[in-house]
């Protein structure tokens, strides 16, 4: 099963070819077509593609609405430097500890000082 990604419009650009030079498959939602839709959408777009969605967007946390909806995954990024280079270095620390956790449906919160992963029940 290959591992591909969908950004929403709030990620930067730079993480597609980020993960793109990993190996990943990744799609932007402004490289779509689709910027400015709803989080159904976003959802929506994600079922499609079967891939992970990976947003700021902190609505993306509700675990009951994350179930509700046949994506890969949802990785929310709450952190206070959201510049693109620290994004993408929290990106790639998490790759390197936590790949294990894309291969089945899992909620993963990344914050400053912790990363929350639920998976489903």
């Amino acid at each position: 099963m290959s591992i591909k990604f969908l950004l929403d419009e709030n990620m930067p650009f730079a993480l597609v070819d980020f993960l793109t030079r990993k190996g990943y498959e990744t799609n932007h939602i402004k490289t779509l077509g689709k910027t400015g839709i709803k989080n159904g959408e976003v959802y929506r777009v994600a079922e499609q593609v079967d891939a992970w969605i990976v947003t700021r967007d902190a609505d993306f946390k509700n675990y009951h609405k994350f179930i509700t909806h046949n994506v890969r995954g949802v990785i929310v990024f709450s952190i206070r430097n959201t510049t693109t280079q620290n994004v993408l270095n929290v990106m790639n620390q998490f790759l390197e500890h936590n790949t294990e956790k894309l291969l089945s449906k899992h909620l993963i919160i990344i914050e400053d000082e912790h990363i929350k992963i639920y998976g489903v029940q």
